[in-house]
């Protein structure tokens, strides 16, 4: 119950931070579930990737012989998602929800735990053989499955060859880094060009934390379930890492996933973004950026054992909600597209850049596609390639209390109030008092 009320307590607060100003605060009947049986209500985030991609799979649904089956897709935050859902889900009312939302799968666990019930179990309708294991056993929770696996979060290094030239820098040079190379380079391309070398907030750059753990194997949790933060390698080598790019400023301070870091990327503003495969959408969505863009291996931790340059950032998957009125037909039209037709995925992988982890998908022509924006390379290809290298992890239940911990405490590091050993030692404990061992 404790840990029930903390997870509600971190969700609520943040929200009270960053929720409450969005656009996305709609009353409109149409932004929720109703009973009208020939629509289905869908939430999702990104008008460059998953909001386009779940209106195509409703073209496709349509085809499929269900022509009078509209899909409403609304676009809802990550964090207004999960705001709405926490407040329908403790007040007891489910109107007000979709049929069917996307959830980043770092959230799948802690949602299906400490909301049990709130979500349709799925496995006596899809087949889950045909999806990629790592992301099943993320779906899983006692025996059951509750989400159906969308888009890989395979990771790489984008960079803009033009910036990177005029700084001293080829191709070449840029594959095999690690993490203090990478910084070394950023601080010649702000010196020679002017541009920021990368956009996110370094105080709240958890996320390349999570890439440099994976990448190893590792992550905020040891293997008996219990807060890793003051021992744990990955953490220890990129803490410094970021602690430079925010020293050096050679972050543009933006939120890296919200409008302005998006714009950051597709203005021109920046030189390299360290994400995942479906962020080649938003760079190709800068149509004047063709042929200056190339990709690359993620950097590597130096101190770690078992280190790689292989990771994952983010992946989602599709929630059906269990007191939707259109629950069975929410799970027919998942099931028919996304657990079903080769077509649709051949055809967001072209044009979306969604590498889905429906398995016979992957078999298609489309992955050998070279494309014209990345100067021919065979983008889907790789980062599909490099997906077959990522290092298992379990991201338990209290990913985002852990989350939360680091980032109470990161700015003091940064400002030199505290070593490096005093804050993981404060952020585990604050972890420890609000969620436990």
């Amino acid at each position: 119950m404790k840990k029930r009320l903390i997870f509600l307590y971190s969700i609520l607060s943040f929200a009270l931070l960053v929720g409450c100003s969005s656009n996305n605060e709609s009353s409109e009947s149409g932004d929720f579930a109703s009973s009208d049986e020939q629509t289905l209500t869908v939430w999702a985030w990104d008008t460059n990737f998953n909001i386009p991609i779940m209106e195509k799979a409703g073209e496709y649904y349509r085809k499929d012989g269900h022509d009078e089956i509209k899909v409403n897709v609304i676009e809802m935050s990550n964090e207004d998602t999960k705001q709405k859902m926490v407040s329908g889900f403790t007040s007891g009312v489910s109107e007000g929800l979709p049929d069917i939302v996307l959830m980043d799968d770092y959230d799948v666990q802690s949602y299906l735990t400490n909301y049990e019930g709130k979500f349709a179990e799925l496995s006596d309708t899809i087949d889950f053989a045909d999806f990629a294991e790592y992301k099943v056993e993320n779906a899983t929770y006692k025996e059951g499955i509750y989400a159906v696996p969308f888009d890989s979060g395979s990771a790489g290094l984008y960079y803009r060859t033009d910036y990177l030239s005029e700084a001293g820098y080829s191709e070449e040079d840029m594959k095999d880094l690690t993490w203090s190379q990478f910084v070394t380079i950023g601080e010649d391309v702000k010196e020679k060009t002017g541009k920021w070398f990368v956009a996110f907030i370094p105080n709240r750059g958890t996320h390349y934390l999570q890439m440099a753990m994976q990448s190893a194997g590792l992550w905020y949790f040891d293997e008996e379930g219990k807060i890793f933060l003051k021992d744990n390698p990955a953490i220890r080598e990129m803490m410094p890492i970021l602690k430079e790019i925010d020293q050096k400023e050679l972050a543009k301070p933006v939120d890296y996933f919200a409008p302005e870091g998006i714009g950051a990327v597709t203005s021109g503003e920046v030189a390299a973004v360290n994400s995942a495969i479906w962020f080649s959408a938003t760079i190709r969505s800068a149509e004047d950026q063709k042929g200056k863009w190339a990709y690359t291996h993620l950097p590597q931790l130096e101190t770690v054992d078992g280190a790689t340059p292989y990771s994952n950032l983010g992946g989602s998957s599709w929630l059906v909600l269990n007191d939707s009125p259109n629950k069975e037909l929410a799970m027919d039209f998942l099931k028919t597209e996304f657990a079903g037709n080769d077509e649709f995925y051949q055809e967001i992988l072209v044009e979306n850049g969604a590498v889905g982890t429906y398995l016979p998908s992957q078999k298609g022509d489309a992955y050998q596609y070279k494309d014209p924006f990345f100067n021919d390379a065979p983008i889907y290809k790789d980062f599909s390639s490099w997906m077959a290298e990522i290092p298992g992890v379990d991201y338990g239940n209290n990913t985002q209390a852990a989350v939360d911990a680091l980032r109470g405490v990161m700015q003091s590091y940064f400002d030199d109030a505290l070593s490096l050993d005093e804050m993981l030692e404060e952020a585990e404990n604050n972890y420890t008092m609000q969620v436990g061992e």
